[in-house]
Formats: C-alpha cells, sequence, structure tokens
C-alpha cells in the first residue's frame, strides 16, 4: 500500500485521500513519527486552501498526536479570520494539553472575545478558569511579569463596546432590533452580525426572568447605532420598557444611560453614538445569522443545494484528465462526454427530518349500537441526545 501510493505521488497523481491513507497505514505499521509527521504536514499544503479546510486538517492532526502542529494551524487559521470561533475553542484544549502557557493565552482570551455561540457562558468560563490557573502559576514561580501580562490581557479580553439590554413586564413580547454603521443588522432573525454585533438572548413574556433581550457588541464600528423597540405581541405593563445603554464596559471609564421606552404600535428609534469603537473592518458573515437559504422547498421536500467548490471541481477534472492518460506516452485524453465518464464516485445528501419533542396521535372506533366510543392514544416522545460528526473515510 506504502509502495503504491508513493508511486502515485511521484507520478503527480497526488489526491488527498492519499495522504490520509498513507499516514494511517504508517501508523498501524509502526513507523517512525517524524515520518507520519511529514505526511500530514504534505497533506495540509495540498488541502488547506481556505480557513475551513485549515481548521478540518487541524483536528485531523489531532488524530496522529500532532499537537504541536494542530496547535500552530489553528493560529494561522485564527489570523485569517479572527471572529470564527473553532479555532480558539480546539486551541485551548491543545494548549492546556500542551501546558503552552502562549497559546493559553492566546485561545483563552480569543474565546472571551470572539465566542458568541449557543452555550457561550460555559466556554467563557473555562477561558476564564484557564487564565486563572495560568495567572497562579506564574505567581508561584516568581514570574510577576508574566502574570500581570495575563491580568492584562484577561482585563482586554473582557472590555465590550457596547452592551444594551431592554427589560419589560407583563406577558407582552418586544423585539430589540440594533442597525449598525456599516448596514448590518442585528436581531431574532441575524442575531450575529458582520459588524461584531450578537443578539445573547430573545425574550417574551409572561416569566419575568425571560422579559429581557441583550444586544453585545464586544468590538464595533464608530459611529451611530439605531436601536429599534418593536412591539410584538401581548400585554406590556404600562406600556413601557426600560433600555440600558453600556459604553465601553470593563474599560476605566464605562458609560452607562438608562431610559424608559415609551410602547406603540410603531416601533420606538433610539440612536446611541459610539466614538471610541474599537472595529475597524466587517468580519464574514457567519452562516447561522442568515437566513437559511440552502433549503429549497422541492415538491414539498427539503432538498440542500450547497454550492459547488470551483476548486473541487477543477480538482475532480485534472483527476478524471490524469486517469485517461496513455500509460505508455504520458498523453491525456481530453475529456469528453460518453462512456469515458462512466464509473464517477460522488456523495448524495440525504435528509432526514427529526422533528424534535410530543406527538400525540389518536383513534377512535364507535360501537356498533353507537353508545360508546373507545379512543385509542400513542404519544411519542422524541429527543436528539448528540450529533456525531463523520467522514466518508471512517463513518
Amino acid at each position: 500500500m506504502i509502495a503504491a501510493i508513493n508511486a502515485a505521488l511521484i507520478h503527480n497523481q497526488s489526491q488527498p485521500w492519499m495522504y490520509d491513507v498513507l499516514a494511517l497505514t504508517m501508523e498501524i505499521l509502526g513507523r517512525p513519527q517524524p515520518e507520519i509527521e511529514r505526511v500530514l504536514l504534505s497533506r495540509i499544503d495540498f488541502s488547506a486552501a481556505d480557513v475551513p479546510s485549515m481548521v478540518y486538517s487541524a483536528a485531523y492532526l489531532t488524530r496522529f498526536k500532532a499537537d504541536q502542529q494542530a496547535l500552530k494551524l489553528y493560529q494561522q487559521a485564527a489570523v485569517l479570520q479572527p471572529d470564527r470561533p473553532e479555532p480558539y475553542i480546539m486551541g485551548l484544549r491543545l494548549a492546556e494539553k500542551l501546558k503552552d502557557a502562549e497559546g493559553i493565552l492566546w485561545a483563552a482570551t480569543g474565546i472571551l472575545t470572539h465566542v458568541w455561540i449557543k452555550d457561550y457562558e460555559q466556554w467563557h468560563e473555562k477561558a476564564l478558569n484557564a487564565l486563572a490557573n495560568l495567572e497562579q502559576s506564574f505567581k508561584k514561580a516568581g514570574r510577576q511579569a508574566e502574570a500581570e501580562r495575563v491580568q492584562a490581557a484577561r482585563s482586554q479580553a473582557l472590555e465590550r463596546d457596547l452592551k444594551l439590554e431592554l427589560t419589560w413586564n407583563g406577558d407582552g413580547d418586544l423585539d430589540l432590533i440594533v442597525e449598525e454603521p456599516r448596514g448590518t443588522v442585528c436581531s431574532f432573525e441575524s442575531p450575529l452580525t458582520a459588524g461584531g454585533g450578537v443578539l445573547l438572548n430573545d425574550g417574551y413574556g409572561p416569566k419575568q426572568e425571560n422579559c429581557h433581550e441583550e444586544y453585545l457588541c464586544a468590538h464595533g464600528f464608530p459611529g451611530t447605532y439605531t436601536v429599534r423597540v418593536r412591539y410584538v405581541s401581548g400585554n406590556i405593563v404600562s406600556q413601557r420598557a426600560k433600555l440600558k445603554v453600556t459604553r465601553y464596559q470593563g474599560s476605566d471609564h464605562p458609560v452607562v444611560q438608562s431610559m424608559i421606552v415609551p410602547i406603540a404600535k410603531e416601533d420606538r428609534l433610539i440612536r446611541i453614538d459610539l466614538e471610541k469603537g474599537r472595529r475597524n473592518q466587517k468580519s464574514e458573515a457567519p452562516q447561522n445569522s442568515q437566513k437559511n437559504s440552502s433549503l429549497l422547498p422541492v415538491l414539498n421536500h427539503f432538498v440542500s443545494a450547497r454550492p459547488v467548490n470551483p476548486g473541487g471541481r477543477e480538482s475532480l477534472k485534472s483527476f478524471r484528465v490524469s486517469r485517461q492518460a496513455g500509460i505508455s506516452t504520458g498523453r491525456q485524453v481530453p475529456l469528453v462526454t460518453g462512456v469515458q465518464n462512466v464509473g464517477g464516485v460522488a456523495y448524495q445528501p440525504v435528509i432526514t427530518v427529526v422533528p424534535e419533542g410530543i406527538s400525540l396521535t389518536g383513534s377512535a372506533v364507535v360501537s356498533p349500537d353507537r353508545r360508546y366510543v373507545r379512543l385509542s392514544l400513542s404519544p411519542q416522545f422524541t429527543n436528539v441526545t448528540d450529533i456525531f460528526t463523520f467522514s466518508f473515510l471512517r463513518p
């Protein structure tokens, strides 16, 4: 197997899966770890063309215990897309495993600044604990300067340019919509924006603990933020809500302002000026913040319509052409339609809708004398407990 793959690589017939198979085979045969790492790094050079591929390649490196190289790859991905949460989350685990102080400092501060996914509180808590342990270890070792640097980095990571909190009483529902200076809009439809805004909570009545909405922009553009308070439904006590505006939270000079917002059928507009915003460019639009336009209704079904990667199409074409080349002369045969295209391999996504929650089905049977009705009820409890990732190489 190793000889066959090496021959294909030497004759410019390389494909990404060849490096995977080669690394696995070498590991099974007990080859030296430096040789396996060299194969893995060659695979990264071959496939890590964008940030998602870099993140995948870094996760693949950990499979072969190449944690140091994986951590460096996560750091490179974070440089290209600073607002992407995966490099920091995965990087913190590797840095703690390697006991890399600089890696822990980078990953933990990145989590506190850029990670606003679901259950972000637990990730922030892990990051704070990692920084606290790092600071304590420096103090025990007598490295006071490094401990102060960790403390300063934590304080800077906890700074927030703008924070909005909308609260009300009653069983009604209000929406908080924020128009950011560069044209992006943060709302319940787009909870994450390219301008750095995130809607942390979309609340509704009647429970008082749920009657609040919270918007946060850790690094925002300087300029004017237009806040819309929209009435949705229900009864709002006194037809009023309270809006708390906090600028530069965590800095030396925070600015806190509270105001009462009268509620009406029309949106209430409040303009907030942010002079010292720390963001200077937009990030890439988060995928989970946009309306899912990749699901198109066709014949009452939903079919995934992922855009085709042009690089992948070109690689497939080159692969086919290379396999059609003349073995003796090395001449490449043009790719044409017909029987030459038979045998192509592809993967068709199969989408299954799994309803989550409680469903109840019932049937009624009437007796012949119409005096009794027999009811048959069948409740079903469905819950998605976990999601497993897989690949076509190791299903």
